[in-house]
This record gives C-alpha cells, structure tokens and sequence, in this order.
C-alpha cells in the first residue's frame, strides 16, 4: 500500500479545520500522516489538530500558503503526497482512486480529479463563479485536487512563495513544461466550498499573477 502524507496549510483556518480532519480521517486509503502547517500563531488550530493526531508543524510568522505548503513537504515522510486546503473537502475515496491511478498504466507523476462547488452556511455567491455552478462538476486544478510523488515535487521544486495566490498555478505551469505526466479522473472527488475568505476573491490579484505565470511559461519554452 503506497504511504501517502497529508499536507493541510492553515492560515485563520479554526472554524473549517476540523471538518478538513475529518475528511481526512474518512479516507478509505488511509493516509500515513497528516502535516498540518500553522502559518503563524493559531493556538486554537494547533489544538484541533493536535486531537485529531496530526503532525503540527508551526511558523511564528506568517508566510503565505506557498511557504506553508514547502514547509509541509519538507517534513512529510510519504512517497505520495495529497495537499488539502483548510476549507476543503474530499470524497472518501479521493485518496484510494488516485493511489490506483498511480499504480496503473500508463505511468503518471500527477493525478487530480474533479471537484464540485459548495457555498458555506450563510455564503452568497460571488460574481465570479461561472454559469451553473450549483450544477456543474469541473475538472479541479487546486491542489486539494491532486496526488504527487516525491520525485516530481522535487524535480519541478517548491512553490514559488513571492506568488500570493498562484503559486499552484505556477507549479503546474512547471510542472508541465518539464514534460511531467499528469491524469484528471472524471470523479467529483473534492468539495471546492466559498465563504467570505478564499483567496479567490481578490480578482485582481488572480489576473495579475496568472499572466505573469503564463509569461513565465512562454520564457521557459523560448529558453528551452
């Protein structure tokens, strides 16, 4: 059975981190560890963590979700290696299809999955959510999404912590340019859920750092 740790980035995260937990203790593939990385002081979190017997790895200061996410993979102990946000949710046997896609040919680096949009108790729904979203499964790019082995996230490196909001999206854009393979099962495996604070929010932001991924993609591949 293939080792799979659990990298859980919080940040402000105390009301959805238990949730988040649970869902990771739900998995049919049980994980063999879950990381869970406090960027910066969060006394109840670490709490919270701590009851569920997760691994809390605690940063004095903030740093980003990029730096937490280096943090966790730094002392991860798996040979695969799941990433889920704090206010996220998986499917129980999110880790269980994608471990047999690992194991399955053609070979894979990658594997992410599908994921369905939920609104968060007392949520309204942003203008930015695209047509029928209520409805609508969509292939998932986050990295709640995705099962890594170690020698892709080492070949590709860390996430590029000078990114505030895009550093998965640069990580991916690395990651294809290496050539990496990657798979997207069809299975709505993840629960992608709005509230008042997802990083999503600031549009500006997300526009202005995926050109500069994209920009950073085109160089690479002139280089190249």
């Amino acid at each position: 059975m293939a080792d799979v740790s659990v990298v859980i980035p919080v940040f402000d995260g105390e009301r959805f981190l238990g949730d988040a937990l649970a869902a990771v203790a739900a998995q049919t593939h049980p994980a063999c560890e879950t990381v869970v990385v406090l960027d910066g002081p969060a006394e109840g979190c670490a709490g919270i963590a701590t009851a569920a017997g997760a691994r809390v790895l605690a940063r004095s200061a903030r740093g980003g979700v990029a730096a937490a996410r280096n943090a966790g993979v730094a002392v991860a102990r798996g040979e695969l290696i799941a990433f889920l946000d704090q206010d996220d949710l998986w499917h129980p046997d999110k880790l269980a299809r994608q471990v047999r896609r690992m194991a399955a040919l053609p070979p894979v680096d990658i594997v992410r999955c599908a994921k369905r949009i939920v609104l968060a108790p007392g949520a309204a729904a942003p203008g930015w959510l695209p047509l029928g979203w209520e409805r609508a499964q969509m292939p998932a790019y986050g990295p709640s999404a995705w099962l890594v082995r170690r020698p892709a996230l080492e070949r590709v490196g860390p996430f590029d912590e000078e990114l505030e909001v895009s550093s998965d999206a640069d990580w991916l854009a690395r990651a294809a340019d290496l050539g990496l393979c990657s798979a997207t099962l069809p299975d709505v495996l993840v629960n992608w859920r709005i509230h008042d604070r997802n990083a999503s929010h600031d549009q500006a932001a997300m526009d202005r750092e995926k050109l500069a991924v994209l920009r950073r993609s085109v160089a690479r591949k002139r280089c190249a």
